[in-house]
């Protein structure tokens, strides 16, 4: 019989302890930058990862007792104007006061170090300075080492990109909250299921006739003969498609018994995981004064024309025909034009979307949307519709480019014919507002070149363009070789010049309609259209391996760089990201063959 096992403790065998030697190449191996002092506070171990990120040997910072790369600490205060919403006003808020007190200085000495964590850990954000003169932010957590030694570790972290990013998005959120502010129309979100107002840039939701979402019974209420018009408007964006606007214009009715006109322009916001419409975001106008103005001027051409003349937005009217009878002072000033030139002229001219340069042929979009813009006349002719929008660049006489916004509506001439009025209003700063935000979100700040989403869709339109016009198109995947070792040993400075120097090589290679683009760290794609064969595709990558393959001068070294590139082309059989994935396994050959050369998918 089998007898049982022991359960003794005493038989347990205690787990093994790792011999130094094997915990100090693990944490080399790790790449972390780490420091150890002893208990008078001077440095007994550095890791290479921390001589990396100083730019400095192990034997100059071993037995220090003053920490000679740290600056102080490094704290971010923004004004109070700036900060809502953002949760790192000051990286040491959790400082005690005897720690801040200790380290307030700069270049702090190890035993202050050890004072400050005598209470429990540290963790600072600090200033640090490179042996090369280059400044870092990097967040340091210090901690004692538990033995009878009484000193510490510090693992040092570069947290430099991450500050620059964090700065980079308050002030875009800064931007947007100041637009908001200054506009001075009723921007509002309203839960679509719901239908209550969540919220409003004005305070009280009452403008809008509906309830919010905290309750309180709006003061206004919908006026019974508009109701059903508010009620199809919700249900339109209840199915409206990406991108689509929904107008509506009604009156609310105030506590006094009064009418306001109020006029929305709603687009969805937000769908569920199904795609089914839950938020709305839009803009809201008090329309009341505009709308019984005009009711008092009904009927009075004298009264009409006099408004028509002093109004501070751009007007025009034409007849049916097309030919200009009358523009106001504002329009002129706008278009720096004088009366005599506008009166007379094709209306289309100024209003139709802007067509080709002279002497080119116009292209397909530009038919289309002259086709459109014509279709729009009729519209409003028959009464299909009562408003047209549209917004077009203007190239005035004085080199200046502005934008505006044309709205044409159906009204009469003096004779009773009927005609076009148009308001045409200066937007230009409210365009270059969107143009900015959005070249930040399809751009990559360093070089400047589009980013992935940019290119990916830039493939889209190529692959969509070659299935409907034949040809092929292309991506060339770029890889630069070795990169990793120019930031290692010269600095993500000298590496930010790298990319910096490579985009504006691959912008010299491109033809009129190709793109060059950093999807991420060291790697671009080139998307290239009327790529007829193969034969062109080769012709194309050797020009790229060339350009790339040359010195490069990063002010404190020149170094010789060289790429591995992947070049996948279709017909249009091949979706986007089938053509991305084809070009970067051919680069990954590429780098397999050698490096600094090119393979074909």
């Amino acid at each position: 019989m089998t007898a049982a096992p022991s359960t003794n403790t005493s038989d347990v065998t205690a787990p093994p302890v790792l011999p130094v030697p094997v915990l100090v190449a693990a944490m080399e191996r790790s790449g972390l930058a780490l420091a150890v002092l002893d208990a008078d506070g001077r440095l007994v171990h550095v890791t290479h990862g921390l001589t990396r990120m100083l730019g400095v040997s192990a034997e100059d910072l071993l037995g220090q007792h003053r920490l000679q790369w740290w600056l102080g600490l490094s704290v971010v205060l923004l004004p109070e104007a700036e900060w809502h919403g953002h949760d790192d006003r000051d990286a040491h808020d959790d400082l005690t006061p005897a720690q801040r007190a200790v380290l307030s200085g700069a270049m702090p000495t190890g035993l202050d170090v050890l004072s400050a964590i005598r209470s429990g850990d540290l963790d600072v954000d600090v200033d640090v300075a490179r042996s090369d003169g280059q400044l870092l932010v990097a967040h340091v957590h210090a901690s004692a080492t538990g033995d009878a030694g009484g000193g510490a570790v510090l693992v040092v972290r570069d947290v430099t990109v991450e500050r620059a990013t964090r700065q980079q998005l308050r002030t875009l959120l800064a931007r947007q909250d100041a637009v908001i502010a200054a506009s001075p129309d009723t921007i509002y979100r309203i839960n679509l299921p719901q239908r209550v107002v969540e919220w409003t840039n004005a305070g009280p939701a009452s403008l809008l006739g509906l309830p919010s979402a905290d309750g309180d019974v709006a003061l206004d209420a919908i006026h019974p003969d508009d109701a059903p018009g508010v009620v199809r408007a919700l249900e339109c964006l209840g199915g409206a498609g990406a991108g689509e606007i929904v107008e509506c214009t009604y009156r609310v009715v105030d506590g006094y018994g009064g009418d306001r006109w109020v006029h929305t322009r709603s687009t969805v916001s937000d769908r569920s995981a199904v795609g089914i419409p839950v938020r709305v975001v839009g803009i809201a106008q008090d329309l009341t004064e505009t709308i019984t103005t005009m009711d008092a001027l009904a009927g009075s051409e004298r009264r009409f024309h006099e408004i028509f003349a002093r109004g501070p937005v751009g007007m025009l009217l034409f007849g049916l025909e097309g030919w200009v009878s009358e523009v106001n002072d504002a329009l002129c000033t706008f278009w720096e034009r004088d009366t005599a030139e506008l009166i007379g002229a094709p209306a289309g001219q100024f209003l139709d979307p802007a067509g080709p340069t002279e002497g080119a042929r116009p292209s397909a979009e530009e038919r289309d949307e002259h086709a459109r813009a014509a279709a729009e006349l009729e519209a409003l002719v028959s009464g299909a519709v009562e408003v047209v929008h549209r917004e077009r660049r203007y190239e005035l006489p004085s080199g200046k480019v502005v934008w505006g916004q044309i709205s044409l509506s159906l009204t009469s001439s003096s004779s009773g014919e009927p005609a076009f009025l148009a308001f045409v209003e200066d937007v230009t700063a409210r365009k270059r507002e969107a143009e900015q935000l959005e070249h930040a979100a399809l751009h990559d700040p360093l070089t400047g070149l589009p980013n992935r989403a940019k290119a990916e869709d830039q493939l889209r339109t190529a692959i969509s363009r070659t299935r409907r016009r034949g040809g092929g198109c292309a991506v060339l995947f770029v890889d630069l070789d070795h990169f990793k070792d120019v930031n290692d040993n010269l600095g993500h400075a000298a590496g930010d010049a790298l990319l910096a120097d490579v985009a504006d090589r691959l912008r010299g290679l491109l033809r009129a309609g190709d793109m060059a683009a950093r999807i991420g760290g060291d790697e671009f794609v080139l998307v290239c259209e009327d790529v007829a064969d193969a034969k062109a595709l080769s012709s194309i990558a050797d020009r790229v391996c060339e350009r790339l393959s040359i010195p490069v001068d990063l002010g404190i070294r020149t170094v010789t760089v060289s790429a591995s590139i992947g070049a996948a082309r279709t017909d249009g059989e091949l979706g986007p990201e089938e053509l991305l994935r084809a070009a970067d396994r051919a680069m990954y050959r590429a780098k397999a063959a050698g490096r600094a050369c090119w393979r074909a998918a």
